[in-house]
Protein backbone atom coordinates (compact mmCIF):
# COMPACT_ATOMS: atom_id res chain seq x y z
CA UNK A 1 0.00 0.00 0.00
CA UNK A 2 1.79 3.85 -0.94
CA UNK A 3 0.23 6.39 2.06
CA UNK A 4 -3.05 7.12 0.65
CA UNK A 5 -4.19 3.96 0.03
CA UNK A 6 -3.24 3.09 3.38
CA UNK A 7 -4.96 6.06 5.14
CA UNK A 8 -8.38 5.30 2.99
CA UNK A 9 -8.51 2.22 3.95
CA UNK A 10 -8.02 2.57 7.69
CA UNK A 11 -11.14 5.70 7.34
CA UNK A 12 -13.14 3.01 5.98
CA UNK A 13 -12.40 0.49 8.34
CA UNK A 14 -10.66 -1.73 5.77
CA UNK A 15 -7.61 -4.07 6.45
CA UNK A 16 -4.19 -1.72 6.16
CA UNK A 17 -0.40 -3.48 5.77
CA UNK A 18 0.30 -1.45 8.97
CA UNK A 19 -1.12 1.33 11.20
CA UNK A 20 -0.69 4.95 9.36
CA UNK A 21 1.26 7.23 11.89
CA UNK A 22 1.63 11.29 11.96
CA UNK A 23 3.05 13.38 14.31
CA UNK A 24 2.62 17.38 14.27
CA UNK A 25 3.70 20.22 16.08
CA UNK A 26 4.84 24.05 16.16
CA UNK A 27 7.82 25.49 14.73
CA UNK A 28 7.60 29.01 17.20
CA UNK A 29 10.36 30.45 15.39
CA UNK A 30 9.67 29.53 11.19
CA UNK A 31 5.98 29.99 11.37
CA UNK A 32 5.19 33.83 10.45
CA UNK A 33 5.19 33.53 7.03
CA UNK A 34 4.34 30.80 4.56
CA UNK A 35 7.66 30.09 3.19
CA UNK A 36 9.14 29.42 6.44
CA UNK A 37 6.83 27.38 7.89
CA UNK A 38 6.42 25.39 4.64
CA UNK A 39 10.25 24.82 4.78
CA UNK A 40 10.04 23.81 8.46
CA UNK A 41 7.64 21.23 7.70
CA UNK A 42 9.32 19.68 4.46
CA UNK A 43 11.83 19.32 7.06
CA UNK A 44 10.19 17.76 9.47
CA UNK A 45 8.47 15.52 6.83
CA UNK A 46 11.70 14.73 5.09
CA UNK A 47 13.20 13.49 8.49
CA UNK A 48 9.98 11.15 9.62
CA UNK A 49 8.10 10.01 6.40
CA UNK A 50 4.94 10.38 7.76
CA UNK A 51 1.91 9.08 5.85
CA UNK A 52 0.00 12.31 6.37
CA UNK A 53 1.21 15.98 7.00
CA UNK A 54 -1.46 17.95 9.02
CA UNK A 55 0.17 21.58 8.83
CA UNK A 56 0.64 22.76 12.04
CA UNK A 57 0.34 26.91 11.58
CA UNK A 58 0.36 29.83 13.90
CA UNK A 59 -2.93 29.51 15.84
CA UNK A 60 -3.68 33.09 15.52
CA UNK A 61 -3.70 33.30 11.82
CA UNK A 62 -7.25 32.82 12.52
CA UNK A 63 -7.55 36.36 14.20
CA UNK A 64 -4.91 38.31 12.61
CA UNK A 65 -7.77 39.72 10.38
CA UNK A 66 -9.34 41.08 13.20
CA UNK A 67 -6.19 43.00 14.74
CA UNK A 68 -4.57 39.88 17.12
CA UNK A 69 -1.15 40.25 17.52
CA UNK A 70 2.03 38.04 19.10
CA UNK A 71 5.79 38.77 20.20
CA UNK A 72 7.96 36.28 19.40
CA UNK A 73 11.13 35.71 21.15
CA UNK A 74 12.46 33.96 18.32
CA UNK A 75 13.77 30.90 20.01
CA UNK A 76 12.38 27.68 18.86
CA UNK A 77 10.30 26.01 22.26
CA UNK A 78 9.22 29.33 23.58
CA UNK A 79 5.61 30.17 22.64
CA UNK A 80 4.82 33.54 21.55
CA UNK A 81 3.02 36.08 23.74
CA UNK A 82 -0.26 37.90 23.29
CA UNK A 83 0.39 41.74 22.35
CA UNK A 84 -3.37 42.60 21.06
CA UNK A 85 -6.64 41.33 20.66
CA UNK A 86 -10.30 43.05 19.78
CA UNK A 87 -12.14 42.38 22.32
CA UNK A 88 -12.19 43.97 25.54
CA UNK A 89 -16.15 44.61 26.80
CA UNK A 90 -19.28 42.66 25.52
CA UNK A 91 -20.15 45.29 23.10
CA UNK A 92 -16.69 44.67 21.28
CA UNK A 93 -18.51 41.75 19.39
CA UNK A 94 -20.20 44.39 17.22
CA UNK A 95 -17.42 45.76 15.45
CA UNK A 96 -15.93 42.21 14.48
CA UNK A 97 -17.37 41.70 10.75
CA UNK A 98 -16.62 39.59 8.10
CA UNK A 99 -13.49 39.96 6.51
CA UNK A 100 -11.96 39.21 2.61
CA UNK A 101 -10.33 35.37 2.78
CA UNK A 102 -7.78 36.13 0.22
CA UNK A 103 -5.56 38.57 2.06
CA UNK A 104 -3.77 38.75 4.99
CA UNK A 105 -2.91 35.70 7.15
CA UNK A 106 -5.39 33.84 5.42
CA UNK A 107 -3.85 33.93 2.58
CA UNK A 108 -1.02 33.08 3.53
CA UNK A 109 -2.03 29.91 4.99
CA UNK A 110 -3.55 29.07 1.22
CA UNK A 111 -0.38 29.69 -0.16
CA UNK A 112 1.32 27.70 2.43
CA UNK A 113 -1.55 24.72 0.90
CA UNK A 114 -0.43 25.03 -2.34
CA UNK A 115 3.79 25.20 -1.47
CA UNK A 116 2.94 22.01 0.23
CA UNK A 117 0.86 20.15 -2.27
CA UNK A 118 3.41 21.11 -5.12
CA UNK A 119 6.56 19.42 -2.61
CA UNK A 120 4.78 16.90 -1.68
CA UNK A 121 4.54 13.31 -3.12
CA UNK A 122 0.95 12.59 -4.37
CA UNK A 123 0.15 10.33 -1.97
CA UNK A 124 0.95 12.30 0.83
CA UNK A 125 -2.55 13.67 2.26
CA UNK A 126 -2.27 16.81 3.34
CA UNK A 127 -4.65 18.46 6.20
CA UNK A 128 -4.83 22.23 7.15
CA UNK A 129 -5.70 23.57 10.98
CA UNK A 130 -8.62 25.48 11.03
CA UNK A 131 -10.48 26.55 14.25
CA UNK A 132 -14.36 26.14 14.85
CA UNK A 133 -16.08 29.53 14.80
CA UNK A 134 -16.22 29.91 18.93
CA UNK A 135 -12.88 29.14 18.85
CA UNK A 136 -12.46 31.74 16.89
CA UNK A 137 -13.80 34.06 18.63
CA UNK A 138 -12.16 32.63 21.57
CA UNK A 139 -8.85 34.07 20.26
CA UNK A 140 -10.40 37.71 20.29
CA UNK A 141 -10.09 38.07 24.18
CA UNK A 142 -7.67 38.04 27.04
CA UNK A 143 -8.98 35.00 28.68
CA UNK A 144 -11.33 32.42 27.29
CA UNK A 145 -13.63 32.61 30.49
CA UNK A 146 -14.47 36.26 28.77
CA UNK A 147 -16.01 34.78 26.00
CA UNK A 148 -18.10 32.64 27.96
CA UNK A 149 -19.62 35.63 30.05
CA UNK A 150 -20.44 37.27 26.97
CA UNK A 151 -22.64 34.22 26.08
CA UNK A 152 -24.46 35.46 28.59
CA UNK A 153 -24.06 39.41 28.82
CA UNK A 154 -24.17 39.93 25.03
CA UNK A 155 -25.35 37.30 22.90
CA UNK A 156 -27.04 39.23 19.89
CA UNK A 157 -23.36 40.28 19.69
CA UNK A 158 -21.50 37.75 20.10
CA UNK A 159 -23.76 35.70 17.71
CA UNK A 160 -23.58 38.79 14.99
CA UNK A 161 -19.81 37.85 15.69
CA UNK A 162 -20.19 34.22 15.11
CA UNK A 163 -22.09 34.58 11.91
CA UNK A 164 -19.12 37.26 10.63
CA UNK A 165 -16.15 34.69 11.27
CA UNK A 166 -18.04 31.63 9.45
CA UNK A 167 -18.77 34.00 6.62
CA UNK A 168 -15.19 34.33 6.54
CA UNK A 169 -14.16 31.10 7.12
CA UNK A 170 -16.70 29.16 4.85
CA UNK A 171 -14.83 30.29 1.19
CA UNK A 172 -11.60 30.08 3.32
CA UNK A 173 -11.77 26.56 3.77
CA UNK A 174 -12.82 25.96 0.13
CA UNK A 175 -10.18 27.67 -1.07
CA UNK A 176 -7.84 25.60 1.12
CA UNK A 177 -9.27 22.42 -0.75
CA UNK A 178 -8.76 24.26 -4.30
CA UNK A 179 -5.20 24.87 -3.29
CA UNK A 180 -4.12 21.12 -2.60
CA UNK A 181 -5.63 20.01 0.87
CA UNK A 182 -7.38 16.94 1.74
CA UNK A 183 -9.08 17.76 4.01
CA UNK A 184 -9.19 20.31 6.82
CA UNK A 185 -8.52 19.30 11.02
CA UNK A 186 -11.72 21.46 12.75
CA UNK A 187 -10.45 22.27 15.89
CA UNK A 188 -12.50 22.75 19.33
CA UNK A 189 -9.68 24.16 21.19
CA UNK A 190 -11.34 25.00 24.75
CA UNK A 191 -14.94 24.77 23.64
CA UNK A 192 -15.51 21.44 23.63
CA UNK A 193 -14.77 20.63 26.94
CA UNK A 194 -16.94 20.60 29.93
CA UNK A 195 -14.44 22.35 31.92
CA UNK A 196 -15.95 25.72 29.41
CA UNK A 197 -19.37 24.26 28.34
CA UNK A 198 -22.54 22.15 29.02
CA UNK A 199 -23.33 19.94 26.10
CA UNK A 200 -26.31 22.24 26.26
CA UNK A 201 -24.58 25.65 25.99
CA UNK A 202 -21.70 23.84 22.92
CA UNK A 203 -25.19 23.01 21.21
CA UNK A 204 -26.37 26.50 21.33
CA UNK A 205 -23.14 28.19 20.63
CA UNK A 206 -20.55 26.34 18.50
CA UNK A 207 -22.74 23.19 16.91
CA UNK A 208 -24.37 25.47 13.70
CA UNK A 209 -21.18 27.41 13.14
CA UNK A 210 -19.44 24.12 13.27
CA UNK A 211 -21.23 22.15 10.67
CA UNK A 212 -21.38 25.29 8.29
CA UNK A 213 -17.33 24.83 8.25
CA UNK A 214 -18.00 21.43 7.53
CA UNK A 215 -20.29 21.88 4.62
CA UNK A 216 -17.87 24.17 3.41
CA UNK A 217 -15.45 21.28 3.44
CA UNK A 218 -18.19 18.86 2.01
CA UNK A 219 -16.31 16.38 -0.83
CA UNK A 220 -12.99 16.18 0.92
CA UNK A 221 -12.24 12.53 1.81
CA UNK A 222 -9.89 13.30 5.10
CA UNK A 223 -11.52 15.74 7.10
CA UNK A 224 -10.99 15.51 10.76
CA UNK A 225 -12.59 16.65 14.25
CA UNK A 226 -10.15 17.16 16.78
CA UNK A 227 -12.00 17.67 19.89
CA UNK A 228 -9.30 19.40 22.53
CA UNK A 229 -8.69 19.36 26.41
CA UNK A 230 -9.91 16.93 28.86
CA UNK A 231 -13.34 16.39 30.44
CA UNK A 232 -14.19 16.97 26.35
CA UNK A 233 -17.54 16.76 24.65
CA UNK A 234 -16.34 14.04 22.16
CA UNK A 235 -19.98 12.62 21.78
CA UNK A 236 -21.50 15.32 21.49
CA UNK A 237 -19.90 15.98 18.26
CA UNK A 238 -20.66 11.68 17.07
CA UNK A 239 -22.98 13.09 14.47
CA UNK A 240 -20.43 15.70 13.08
CA UNK A 241 -19.84 14.35 8.96
CA UNK A 242 -15.78 14.33 9.72
CA UNK A 243 -14.01 11.00 8.09
CA UNK A 244 -12.26 10.76 11.68
CA UNK A 245 -12.16 12.09 14.99
CA UNK A 246 -9.18 13.11 16.74
CA UNK A 247 -8.84 13.64 20.91
CA UNK A 248 -6.72 13.00 23.76
CA UNK A 249 -7.82 9.23 24.09
CA UNK A 250 -4.67 8.54 27.00
CA UNK A 251 -6.48 11.22 29.20
CA UNK A 252 -7.88 9.14 31.56
CA UNK A 253 -10.98 12.07 31.79
CA UNK A 254 -11.87 11.29 28.42
CA UNK A 255 -13.01 8.56 26.03
CA UNK A 256 -10.71 5.93 25.27
CA UNK A 257 -10.06 5.00 21.72
CA UNK A 258 -12.23 1.53 22.40
CA UNK A 259 -14.88 3.83 23.59
CA UNK A 260 -14.48 6.04 20.38
CA UNK A 261 -14.32 2.77 18.40
CA UNK A 262 -17.68 1.52 20.27
CA UNK A 263 -19.37 4.80 19.59
CA UNK A 264 -18.18 6.84 16.98
CA UNK A 265 -19.29 6.44 12.84
CA UNK A 266 -15.28 7.38 11.85
CA UNK A 267 -11.80 6.19 12.00
CA UNK A 268 -9.94 7.10 15.55
CA UNK A 269 -6.87 9.50 15.79
CA UNK A 270 -4.92 9.26 18.57
CA UNK A 271 -3.52 6.68 20.73
CA UNK A 272 -0.02 8.93 21.60
CA UNK A 273 0.30 11.39 24.58
CA UNK A 274 1.74 14.30 23.40
CA UNK A 275 2.21 15.25 27.33
CA UNK A 276 3.32 12.33 28.50
CA UNK A 277 4.88 8.88 26.86
CA UNK A 278 6.29 11.03 24.38
CA UNK A 279 8.07 13.50 26.92
CA UNK A 280 9.48 10.45 29.22
CA UNK A 281 13.18 9.73 28.91
CA UNK A 282 12.89 6.39 27.31
CA UNK A 283 11.27 6.06 24.30
CA UNK A 284 10.15 2.72 25.16
CA UNK A 285 7.22 4.39 27.29
CA UNK A 286 5.86 5.96 23.97
CA UNK A 287 6.70 2.64 22.25
CA UNK A 288 4.38 0.55 24.55
CA UNK A 289 1.40 3.31 24.41
CA UNK A 290 1.20 2.50 20.46
CA UNK A 291 1.45 -0.96 20.97
CA UNK A 292 -1.88 -0.70 23.81
CA UNK A 293 -3.35 1.74 21.27
CA UNK A 294 -2.88 -1.26 18.50
CA UNK A 295 -4.38 -3.84 20.94
CA UNK A 296 -7.57 -1.85 21.69
CA UNK A 297 -8.24 -0.67 18.35
CA UNK A 298 -7.63 -3.97 16.55
CA UNK A 299 -5.23 -2.06 14.02
CA UNK A 300 -8.83 -1.45 12.52
CA UNK A 301 -10.16 2.05 11.84
CA UNK A 302 -7.33 3.78 13.60
CA UNK A 303 -4.66 6.16 12.69
CA UNK A 304 -2.00 6.61 14.96
CA UNK A 305 -1.17 10.03 15.52
CA UNK A 306 -0.71 12.57 19.16
CA UNK A 307 -3.80 13.71 21.39
CA UNK A 308 -2.67 17.20 20.23
CA UNK A 309 -0.01 18.64 19.10
CA UNK A 310 3.80 17.75 20.35
CA UNK A 311 6.51 19.88 22.80
CA UNK A 312 8.96 21.04 20.44
CA UNK A 313 10.88 19.12 23.37
CA UNK A 314 9.96 15.64 22.34
CA UNK A 315 12.78 14.02 21.40
CA UNK A 316 12.83 12.98 18.01
CA UNK A 317 14.56 9.34 18.83
CA UNK A 318 10.50 8.91 20.17
CA UNK A 319 8.87 9.75 17.65
CA UNK A 320 11.40 7.50 14.90
CA UNK A 321 10.49 4.56 17.91
CA UNK A 322 6.84 5.26 17.26
CA UNK A 323 7.39 5.46 13.57
CA UNK A 324 9.23 1.96 13.78
CA UNK A 325 7.19 0.02 15.94
CA UNK A 326 4.01 0.89 13.53
CA UNK A 327 5.99 -0.23 10.20
CA UNK A 328 7.28 -3.36 12.36
CA UNK A 329 2.69 -4.13 12.65
CA UNK A 330 2.47 -7.28 10.53
CA UNK A 331 -0.24 -7.25 8.25
CA UNK A 332 -3.60 -8.82 8.74
CA UNK A 333 -2.75 -11.71 5.80
CA UNK A 334 0.46 -12.45 7.61
CA UNK A 335 -0.92 -12.39 11.20
CA UNK A 336 -3.24 -15.04 10.32
CA UNK A 337 -0.32 -17.51 9.15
Amino acid sequence: MNRRERIEAALRGSPVDRPPVSFWGHFYHRESSAEDLVSATLEFQAEHDWDWVKLNPRKHYHVEPWGVSYRYSGRAAEKPVLEAWPVHQGQDWLAITERPPDRGALAEQIEAVAMLRRALPDDVPILQTVFTPLAILGEMVEEPGELRLHLKTHPHAVRGALEAVTRTFEPYVRAVLRAGADGIYLATVDWASRDLMTPELYREWARPWDLRLLEAARGARFNVLHVCRRRNLLFECADYPVAAFSWAATDPLNPSLADGLARLPGAVMGGLSHDGALLQPDPEHAVAEFRRALEATGGRRWLAAPGCSIAPATPAAHLRAVRAAARAVASPAERAM
